[in-house]
């Protein structure tokens, strides 16, 4: 696969090869603000509230203006899609972790069949589960996928929803991040 992604390319070097246009990307808002330079094609798409992440007028808005000026097109996925990506998110335990805008990369990503372009390591944990194709911008992706799961610190009993309390000890429930394969 072409990286889309080249710290040694120029922002007016936006020439492509052919192995690159067929590639689809969704980008997520950290890609726009990690100060990373990307390759851009008509074949980069953000769902619409990923401008919503982007304060108008900032310096970060000005670099999204330059990639919607290059072919960024702005997609809104199917509404089924979005419904079945938080059920997912449900089961993993991410759901809770995840923005509207974070749904809907999801969600754009798989409809389209294309590769996410994020730092989030939640995004990149559901995309995972869900089979879809991520690679991190600045940071190194995630190589296991994890579920969260829910534990009283008093009693040990497991919750698979978030609870603040224990329903049987009244002890409080924490957190616990487990390789999807754990408990």
């Amino acid at each position: 696969m072409i990286d889309p992604i080249d710290s040694t390319v120029g922002e007016n070097n936006l020439s492509l090869t052919a192995i690159e246009v067929l590639m689809k990307y969704v980008l997520d808002t950290s890609v726009i603000l990690s100060g990373k330079d990307i390759h851009l094609s008509d074949q980069m798409f953000i769902p619409p509230s990923i401008t919503d992440e982007i304060q108008k007028g900032g310096r970060w808005y000005k670099k999204f203006q330059r990639y919607q000026a290059a072919g960024l097109r702005i997609v809104t996925p199917p509404g089924t899609v979005i419904e079945m990506i938080k059920k997912q998110a449900k089961k993993t335990g991410d759901f809770l972790r995840l923005s509207e805008a974070d749904i809907e990369v999801l969600a754009l990503a798989y409809h389209l069949n294309a590769v996410i372009l994020t730092d989030d390591y939640t995004i990149q944990n559901l995309a995972r589960s869900l089979n879809i194709g991520y690679k991190g911008v600045a940071q190194k992706e995630i190589e296991k996928e994890y579920r969260w799961a829910y534990r009283c610190k008093k009693c040990k009993r497991w919750f698979d929803e978030p609870v603040e309390e224990c329903f049987i000890c009244g002890g409080e429930v924490s957190t616990v991040k487990m390789e999807s394969d754990d408990r």
